[in-house]
């Protein structure tokens, strides 16, 4: 909202000091700028085109002192992200424009070495409403992820789940310079076709989603390697049923050498208590499976406890954690975690703890410490605000 007020103060300044003036004889030309709610965007209108300019973005920062595996790092990490989207609305569709840009500047060790950077994240133009064209640079259209769940607040992260095409053993790139269309066909079903990766190798897909309120599913069909000779080809299936306070969830991806990754999953939210358990089983062998409940002990305190067990390349791997989230203040909230991990036999006790504010306006605030009984820790400060 600031940088909204600036800029419509600016052009409020500007349009004073052309009225003042008002005997230069050279004619002026005038753009109004308001504020847009049109198209489901907050954000600036041009409203002698009937355009509304959407700004938003990200900065972030943290800085942080750690010991992993016998490594000792610090590190001072700025990421941001600036979004501009501009959409008009015509008689046939609304055409938008997007443009992602992003950086960081990231240095690392004593003394400091890193290096600034900052690139398109995407920058793509689009049209329709039913039927929805996309064309340029873009993240990918299908979301191929089975799995992306965490358990624990263990540094080293034996039991962050994240699983996706990139796990296969012949995976298909998605996203960069693509060419895709989205197509309502009938009510909940929506078709996507398209070209993606055009700047590399190429990948054409197909798919089909369905979205019936408490159910709903999705398929597809990845073909890769479209200008070599590999043509890798991978296929990927969800489903999602939700019954009042009750989700049931699983996932399926695989590729043309018969290499899969599968997943279950459920969730549940009741008056005072919540329960998170995921599984996931591959073609390797490797499988686990883990779950967390969580219940209100107090209006301000919840206490969550969890555990997962998972075999990873014949090694079996247990944990164990019990955990407090505390709203201390409206603004300030705290947490604490007290695990027991045992990976293959190698087994150690972890700590973590933080404090974060978060007092409104985007703008949130924290420090973390986290530590174990092999000597790994890791202190850190974060601070982020959006807009």
């Amino acid at each position: 909202m600031k940088l909204k007020s600036l800029l419509l103060g600016s052009a409020a300044v500007l349009a004073l000091s052309t009225g003042a003036q008002a005997a230069d004889p050279i004619p002026a030309t005038f753009v109004s700028l308001g504020v847009c709610d049109a198209y489901g965007i907050s954000g600036l209108t041009i409203e002698s085109d009937d355009t509304c300019l959407s700004i938003s973005g990200e900065v972030s920062y943290e800085y942080y002192h750690e010991e992993i595996g016998g490594v000792y790092e610090v590190g001072s990490v700025t990421e941001w992200e600036l979004i501009f989207e501009a959409t008009t609305q015509t008689d046939a569709g609304a055409a938008v424009a997007y443009i992602g840009l992003e950086g960081d500047s990231t240095y690392t060790g004593l003394p400091m070495v890193g290096a600034d950077s900052i690139g398109f994240s995407e920058a793509y133009v689009q049209f329709g409403d039913t039927t929805v064209l996309s064309a340029g640079k873009k993240d990918k259209i299908l979301d191929t992820e089975v799995l992306d769940h965490a358990y624990g607040n263990d540094e080293l992260g034996d039991f962050d789940w994240d699983f996706d095409e990139n796990d296969l053993v012949n995976p298909v790139t998605q996203g960069g310079h693509v060419i895709t269309i989205e197509s309502l066909v009938a009510d909940g079903f929506t078709v996507i076709a398209g070209l993606e990766d055009l700047e590399g190798d190429g990948t054409a897909l197909l798919g089909v989603e369905y979205d019936g309120g408490m159910f709903s599913a999705e398929a597809a069909v990845l073909l890769g390697d479209l200008y070599g000779a590999t043509d890798p080809v991978n296929f990927y299936a969800a489903v999602t049923a939700e019954f009042d306070s009750f989700e049931v969830r699983g996932g399926v991806i695989f590729d043309d050498t018969g290499y899969w990754i599968a997943s279950l999953g459920a969730s549940a939210t009741l008056d005072m208590f919540s329960l998170d358990t995921d599984a996931f089983f591959e073609d390797n062998g490797d499988w686990g499976v883990a779950g967390e409940g969580s219940f209100d002990a107090t209006d301000t305190v919840a206490v969550y406890i969890g555990a997962g067990y998972q075999e990873v390349a014949a090694v079996d791997i247990f944990t164990v954690y019990a955990g407090v989230d505390a709203d201390v203040t409206e603004t300030i909230a705290a947490n604490a975690e007290l695990g027991y991990t045992d990976n293959g036999g190698a087994d150690y006790i972890y700590g973590a703890a933080g404090l974060t504010y978060a007092p409104g306006g985007g703008f949130e605030t924290s420090i973390n410490a986290y530590a174990n009984t092999v000597d790994d820790y890791r202190l850190s400060f974060e601070a982020s605000k959006e807009f």
